[in-house]
């Protein structure tokens, strides 16, 4: 069951994170952590996303023998309250119970991607997000 409650959800989750920005080039975890080290300036309670930057996708990847992600990165919506988490590298358990978490928060799951590595272990990656009312101005 949770095998078709997930496969419906893969197809299902909106298409809001296809915005028209650039994926990151592909990097194993570690470099990506790294990335996101360097756009924070190392900083570990400054953040570049504070001022309306959020992560759309979230995919992953097996390419020569070893695990690979990229994300895009866009706007957040101007005037209102947003909020958004994403998770890599899940197992379909871990998934299952964010999907769970998150959807009694309101978020909804924008954007959704699994892969499965050679030793038949899947791996998935999700996007969630949530607006609040306009904030004034």
């Amino acid at each position: 069951m949770k095998i078709f409650l997930l496969a419906f959800i893969l197809l299902t989750a909106s298409p809001l994170s296809a915005e028209n920005t650039d994926f990151t080039g592909w990097m194993t975890q570690e470099n990506l952590d790294n990335y996101f080290d360097v756009l924070n300036n190392s900083e570990k309670h400054s953040t570049y996303f504070d001022p309306g930057k959020r992560i759309t996708t979230a995919e992953g990847r097996w390419n020569k023998n070893k695990i690979e992600y990229r994300v895009k990165i866009g706007d957040t919506p101007k005037h209102k309250k947003s909020w958004w988490f994403w998770w890599i590298n899940q197992s379909l358990e871990e998934f299952t119970q964010k999907i769970k978490k998150h959807e009694k928060s309101e978020f909804q799951l924008i954007y959704a991607q699994s892969f499965i590595t050679p030793d038949g272990s899947s791996h998935y990656q999700g996007v969630w997000y949530k607006e609040d009312e306009k904030i004034s101005k």
